[in-house]
């Protein structure tokens, strides 16, 4: 199982569930720091989805390879940022490595119709304002202006792949529309797919509603 943080973050957001010994008991669990967050370099940042997923496919395959491991199921868990990243991911793992798994996407951005920019957008983009923001802000908001095309860019990819995918999102989500769970349906996504909503659910349902998402994992995931 592996999590992937949003946009700003680091791996350690998903400490909660590294920490939980149901987890511990069923899931080797990988929380890595993406490309130009936290302890992760990239000698030149770019703000892409495609070069994040790539990043972290190929963080998994050599994980797996390194340690000699026989896994039979890849389990990609990315909120906000982290959920179209983890389907790049996902969709090259399904490609070179040819196992079974799940893609849980909680709060995640993945209709492009409904990622627009907003003002606080660009004035962190002026020079004067990005030489005071701690450099993952700026990094994060570097990836907030390319996401709308991305997003474009894996709904082309995403029509060839079939594998399942479960998103959890709260109705009152003030920063990504609950409204994105809706996307895979609409493009008449291939794979299996489900939607949980949880009732007066902020952006942030990873950690308010731990107990819950837990469940629907467990619920979700044969072991």
């Amino acid at each position: 199982m592996v999590f992937v943080h949003g946009s700003p973050g680091n791996g350690s957001d998903f400490l909660p569930y590294l920490k939980d010994k149901d987890f511990q008991t069923h899931f080797c669990m990988l929380s890595p720091d993406r490309l130009g967050f936290g302890l992760s370099e990239q000698e030149k940042f770019i703000p892409s989805v495609n070069a994040q997923g790539k990043g972290i496919s190929e963080m998994i395959q050599s994980f797996i390879e390194n340690q000699k491991l026989s896994v039979t199921s890849i389990i990609i868990v990315g909120h906000s940022y982290g959920g179209p990243v983890s389907m790049k991911s996902f969709h090259l793992l399904s490609e070179n490595l040819k196992k079974n798994g799940k893609v849980f996407l909680l709060s995640a951005p993945m209709d492009p119709k409904y990622e627009e920019l907003r003002f606080y957008n660009h004035i962190a983009k002026s020079v004067m304002i990005e030489w005071i923001l701690p450099k993952s802000w700026v990094r994060s908001n570097e990836e907030m202006f390319q996401l709308k095309q991305d997003l474009i860019d894996l709904g082309f990819e995403l029509k060839q792949s079939r594998f399942p995918v479960v998103m959890v999102h709260g109705d009152s989500d003030g920063l990504v529309p609950w409204e994105h769970t809706n996307y895979l349906n609409h493009e008449s996504y291939k794979g299996e797919s489900k939607v949980y909503l949880l009732s007066g659910g902020s952006h942030f349902i990873p950690w308010t509603r731990f107990s819950e998402i837990k469940s629907i994992v467990f619920k979700e995931v044969s072991i």
